[in-house]
C-alpha cells in the first residue's frame, strides 16, 4: 500500500462561523500499479480529496484525519517537507491544460523546468534524452520537432498529453487525475485513458483517477469508489423537451464558401449553411477537425475568404469594429471552459456588466450617469434571475463558484445584450452529467422565452440529436449535413 486515507474530513466556514462539511470521514487505499477511481457528482467533494493530498486546499478550510504516505501523514507536514514530495514523489493532472500550462512560455521549456526542478544539477545531455523519453511514454513522439511550440498551437489532446509528461517526470509514486478526459471528445477521452492504464503498469505508477462519469472509467478501473449522489445521465436527457420552433422563414445568418487557412494548410474549407430563426443547428466533429475554429470566424475573430450574410448584410466587406457594433450584439458566444473565459480579477457584476457598458452607455448623457447606474443593476440582477443565480453572487469572483455556476455567469454575459444568435462552443463538456443537464434545461428555457438561435458545437452526439433541428459534421475542416 503506498498510501492511506482514514477519516478525512474537509469543511468551510461561513460568515457566522458555522463549517459546512462537504466530505466527511472518508477512507481510501492506493496501492502500486493499480488504477483506483474516484466517481461523484459537481460538489461531492472529489478534487477536494484530490487537493488534500498535496495539501493544496484553500487557507479557509478546515480539515482532519490521516493521509499517510511514507510512514508520514501528509496534512502535518509544512510546506518545506511537502515541497520534496509535490511532483516527485506524488504528482497532478489537472482538469484543463489551458489554464494550467503556461501560455507564455514553449512547451519544452516547461517539460524541461517540471526536470530540473528537483534534479538542478542534471547535464544537458540527460536533459534532452529525458525530454525525448518522456514523449515517447505519452505517444508524442511527432512533437519531437515542435518542442518551441506554445500550448495554444496544440491540440486538446495534445496538451493533455504534455501534462502527462511534465506530471510523470521524475518518476512519481502515486499520479493523481482529475478529471484528465472531461473536455475531449470520445476518441480522444480513450487514448488518454488507455495512456494512463499503460503508464500505470509500465511505470508501477498508483493512479487515483477523479470523473463524474462511472461508464468512462469502468473498465479502466481496478477500483471504483463513488460519493455524492448517483446521477444517470441518460435518464435526465431524457426529460429534456425538444425545443419548439416558431417564425423559421426568418433568416438570420447565411454562410458560403467560407474557408479559414492556416499557413500551409484549411482549418475549413467551402462551408455553406444557413441559420434561421429560433433555429438550432448542432455542429460535431472530433477534436481539431475544425469546429471551433468555424465559430471564431463566424465572430470575425480570425480572417477567412468567402461571405458571411448577418441579417442581409454582407459582414465581409464591412468593418466589424467601425460600423457594426449593433450586429456585434446580436451574435455572441459561450466559451466551453468558464474558468478560462471569464476575468479572474473582475467581480460577477462587471463581468456581467460590461457588454453594457461597451454598448449602451452611449445613450446615456452626462448628466444621467446615475440613471445608467440604476439601469445597469436592474439589467444585470433581471439576467441572474433568468440564470437561477442568488444576487449574492454578484460581488464573487469566479473562483469562488462552481463549474456550473461559473458557465450560468458566462451563458449570463452573452445573454444581457439580447442577442439573436448565441453561439456555444462545448459549453457542456467540462460539467459533470447533472450540472450539464441543468445547463441544457436553461438554454431551453431560455429560448421558450426569448427569440434566439442556437449554434451548437460539441463532441457529445447524444447532446446534438436533443437540441438541434440540423445537424452537420465537420472532418477534415469540411461540413456534411447528418440531418438537415
Amino acid at each position: 500500500m503506498l498510501l492511506k486515507i482514514s477519516n478525512l474530513s474537509i469543511g468551510f466556514k461561513n460568515r457566522i462561523n458555522e463549517t459546512h462539511k462537504i466530505v466527511d470521514k472518508f477512507c481510501l487505499n492506493l496501492l502500486k500499479s493499480n488504477i483506483t477511481a474516484l466517481v461523484g457528482s459537481s460538489g461531492s467533494g472529489k478534487s477536494l480529496i484530490a487537493l488534500s493530498i498535496l495539501k493544496l486546499l484553500p487557507s479557509n478550510a478546515q480539515f482532519s484525519g490521516q493521509i499517510i504516505f511514507e510512514g508520514q501523514n501528509l496534512l502535518d507536514l509544512d510546506d518545506k517537507n511537502l515541497q520534496k514530495i509535490r511532483g516527485k514523489k506524488i504528482a497532478m493532472i489537472f482538469q484543463d491544460p489551458n489554464t494550467a500550462l503556461n501560455p507564455l512560455h514553449k512547451i519544452g521549456k516547461q517539460i524541461v523546468e517540471a526536470i530540473k526542478i528537483h534534479n538542478p544539477r542534471i547535464s544537458k545531455i540527460n536533459l534532452q534524452k529525458r525530454v525525448e523519453e518522456l514523449l515517447r511514454l505519452v505517444e508524442l513522439e511527432s512533437l519531437m520537432a515542435r518542442l518551441g511550440d506554445y500550448p495554444h498551437q496544440l491540440s486538446g489532446g495534445q496538451k493533455q498529453r504534455v501534462m502527462i509528461a511534465i506530471a510523470i517526470a521524475n518518476n512519481p509514486q502515486i499520479l493523481i487525475a482529475d478529471e484528465p478526459t472531461t473536455a475531449l471528445d470520445k476518441n480522444i477521452q480513450n487514448e488518454i485513458l488507455a495512456l494512463l492504464k499503460k503508464l500505470a503498469k509500465q511505470q508501477q505508477i498508483a493512479v487515483l483517477l477523479i470523473s463524474h462519469n462511472r461508464h468512462v472509467v469502468a473498465k479502466l478501473a481496478d477500483e471504483i469508489i463513488e460519493i455524492g449522489d448517483k446521477i444517470s445521465y441518460k435518464d435526465t436527457l431524457r426529460d429534456t423537451q425538444k425545443i419548439s420552433a416558431n417564425n423559421l422563414n426568418h433568416k438570420l445568418l447565411e454562410v458560403k464558401n467560407l474557408s479559414v487557412k492556416f499557413q500551409k494548410f484549411y482549418a475549413n474549407c467551402d462551408i455553406n449553411f444557413a441559420l434561421h430563426n429560433k433555429r438550432n443547428l448542432g455542429i460535431i466533429g472530433q477534436s481539431g477537425s475544425g469546429k471551433s475554429t468555424l465559430a471564431l470566424a463566424l465572430l470575425n475573430l480570425i480572417p477567412c475568404e468567402g461571405e458571411i450574410e448577418f441579417f442581409n448584410q454582407n459582414m465581409s466587406v464591412l468593418n466589424w469594429q467601425n460600423n457594426c457594433p449593433e450586429l456585434r450584439q446580436k451574435i455572441q458566444i459561450v466559451f466551453q471552459d468558464p474558468f478560462s473565459s471569464l476575468n479572474p480579477r473582475m467581480k460577477i457584476f462587471d463581468i456581467i456588466a460590461e457588454g453594457l457598458i461597451i454598448h449602451r452607455q452611449k445613450n446615456f448623457s452626462d448628466k444621467t450617469k446615475q440613471d445608467f447606474k440604476n439601469y445597469l443593476q436592474q439589467e444585470v440582477q433581471e439576467i441572474m434571475s433568468q440564470m437561477h443565480l442568488a444576487k449574492d453572487f454578484l460581488n464573487y469572483y469566479p473562483h469562488q463558484l462552481s463549474g456550473g455556476q461559473r458557465q450560468r455567469v458566462a451563458i449570463a454575459r452573452a445573454l444581457i445584450l439580447k442577442p439573436q444568435i448565441l453561439i456555444l462552443d462545448e459549453p457542456t463538456s467540462a460539467l459533470d452529467f447533472q450540472t450539464q443537464n441543468e445547463i441544457l434545461r436553461l438554454l431551453i428555457e431560455v429560448q421558450e422565452n426569448h427569440s434566439i438561435s442556437y449554434i451548437i458545437i460539441s463532441h457529445d452526439d447524444e447532446i446534438i440529436d436533443k437540441m438541434s433541428d440540423s445537424i452537420a459534421e465537420i472532418k477534415d475542416g469540411r461540413m456534411n449535413f447528418i440531418k438537415n
